[in-house]
């Protein structure tokens, strides 16, 4: 997969918009979204790396969409918890963590 791909992908999967990535790296939303566009030229290295620490994913994994420490990302059933949390408010999401806290002393 491409840049544009492993970026659109992160993004979706962590609930995070271009206006957060912004705020996050400094660079503008006109430059993040042109990095989005199927026609557009690859960040520089320099905005690459500011793009992977903001998101917390590796230089590697956005420019190959390949990474063993990653790979939590392509689960399907984490992804989909992970789009049900984006919809909760804070205590919502202590009770979840709170569960499943509960169900780890379980096992």
């Amino acid at each position: 997969m491409s840049f544009r791909e492993n970026l659109r992908f992160v993004l979706d999967s962590k609930g995070i918009l271009i206006k957060e990535l912004s705020l996050k790296t400094g660079i503008s939303e006109n430059t993040l979204k042109s990095y989005l566009k199927e026609s557009s030229a690859e960040p520089s290295i320099s905005k690459a790396l500011l793009i992977s620490e903001a998101l917390g994913v590796s230089l590697e994994f956005l420019a190959t969409g390949n990474e063993k420490n990653n790979s939590f990302l392509r689960n399907p059933t984490i992804l989909e918890i992970n789009n049900y949390l984006n919809k909760f408010n804070n205590a919502d999401i202590s009770a979840v963590l709170s569960m499943i806290k509960a169900l780890d002393e379980k096992y």
